[in-house]
């Protein structure tokens, strides 16, 4: 297999799709840990920010204000105590946070905080009101800039085959949830024009729950939403989707940001963010019963990294604005970062932490992707560049090298044998016109290089 790299030809900026959901601490009020700090995460969005001590005090609206008959504008009603302690460090570290406004996921049977708010203006000024105390400094408040407000999750629903309980994020109807998004979106959006606000993190974008089955297709949930928000002349400076990939690999995501970047253009929103607010790579040994338990396990080793990695790549390349993983929290079975309760740092987390140095080089450059070995190079102060195999078999890459002048080349492997701890040089041999490095990449795996 031949693929060709030229640093001589810029396409876009790096985007920052190496985010995550949730921070990983050792206690949900603990310290942040360093290995992840270390990752330097462009956003983290709080959501699903319950696990596995004290969630109920924290982030979700209803947490912070228990007493749904207070008043709105009462400081005393509102208690940000571990909000604020989980908050406060990640602003510290120069992390961006995407603020969720609404509720956890409700898997039991007995709902609690999954019902349309009563009255969507009122609730609109208590989600007003947090942001002041983040930003403004309200309520012995702070002024952390937060940019990204999202409101509410998956009020479209999610796979009645997984959910028997019934609606785990929204209990309402479609049109209750835009009037509750245009509400606050306005709300919020007249008193602080400089944030950012959006939602509505489509659990499924390209089908729906139609008479209690997983439907694709019909995506009027989506559409309707947009009609409908154009109609009352609403803020979107966002829109997010979950796109978790199972064994169709990044197929799924370039379907998905196709079709909302296309329907976003159709209805008007060419400006509105495209952020993919929830992904992990659910890849699965085989079609069996118990496929959640496999692909919890492939999370964390190498058949899982490289997905990553894929993924990473590929929404690098298709466009999208920004991308949250899911989850970085320790206790979560979609945890992939780190091992429990070692607390080592996995294969994943070195596809995160390679990739971060290629964002931090700023801008993209031309590069080709076939059967599924994919490529990223990006120029700045270094000339760096991954490669991902998802392949179940070893591939040969010979690598063209374009627009550089270079001896060497270190690389940085990860597969069944190799953590991405150790670095190989090696020489780089000239031919018409072009470097050329001959590179075998195993079964699931990847490799991150950087001209010498």
């Amino acid at each position: 297999m031949e693929l060709t790299i030229d640093f001589s030809r810029p396409v876009a900026p790096m985007r920052p799709v190496h985010g995550f959901n949730n921070a990983a601490r050792q206690l949900d009020y603990g310290e942040i840990l360093p290995d992840f700090l270390a990752l330097r995460p462009p956003v983290v969005r709080l959501h699903d920010a319950a696990y596995p001590y004290g969630g109920g005090h924290y982030v979700d609206v209803d947490n912070i204000f228990r007493d749904k008959t207070a008043d709105p504008e009462d400081p005393g009603a509102y208690d940000f105590t571990l909000t604020d302690l989980y908050i406060l460090p990640l602003r510290e570290a120069g992390i961006d946070v995407m603020y969720r406004l609404g509720c956890t996921i409700e898997h039991a049977p007995k709902k609690y905080n999954v019902y349309p708010p009563e009255d969507p203006e009122k609730w609109a000024s208590v989600c007003e009101h947090i942001v002041r105390h983040y930003n403004c400094g309200w309520a012995d408040g702070y002024t952390l800039g937060i940019r990204y407000w999202e409101i509410w999750n998956e009020p479209d629903g999610t796979d009645p085959k997984i959910e028997p309980n019934g609606p785990p994020n929204w209990a309402g109807t479609a049109e209750q949830y835009y009037a509750l998004y245009t509400a606050a979106a306005k709300h919020i959006k007249r008193l602080h024009p400089d944030v950012l606000v959006g939602g509505y993190s489509s659990c499924y974008i390209l089908g729906k729950n139609v008479g209690g089955k997983w439907t694709p297709g019909p995506t009027d949930f989506f559409t309707d939403f947009l009609s409908y928000v154009k109609a009352e002349n609403a803020p979107l400076d966002f829109f997010t989707w979950h796109g978790y990939l199972g064994n169709q690999g990044t197929k799924k995501i370039d379907r998905e940001f196709a079709f909302v970047d296309r329907t976003l253009n159709d209805y008007g929103f060419s400006e509105t963010l495209r952020i993919d607010a929830e992904w992990n790579c659910c890849i699965c040994d085989e079609d069996t019963p118990d496929y959640r338990r496999q692909f919890y396990i492939n999370m964390q080793n190498e058949k899982g990294a490289s997905h990553v990695m894929a993924a990473l790549i590929e929404m690098q390349r298709a466009g999208v604005d920004m991308a949250m993983y899911y989850d970085a929290q320790l206790w979560k079975e979609y945890g992939g970062l780190f091992l429990v309760p070692s607390l080592e740092p996995t294969k994943t987390y070195a596809a995160f932490r390679l990739f971060e140095k290629l964002y931090r080089q700023g801008t993209q450059v031309l590069s080709d992707c076939a059967e599924e070995v994919y490529t990223l190079a990006a120029a700045g102060a270094q000339r760096l560049f991954l490669l991902a195999n998802t392949n179940p078999e070893p591939k040969d890459v010979v690598l063209h090298i374009c627009g550089a002048d270079a001896k060497s080349l270190l690389l940085t492997n990860c597969d069944a044998e190799n953590d991405a701890s150790q670095r190989l040089q090696t020489e780089l041999t000239e031919k018409n016109g072009s470097l050329q490095a001959e590179i075998t990449m195993p079964a699931y795996s990847f490799a991150y290089g950087e001209l010498l």
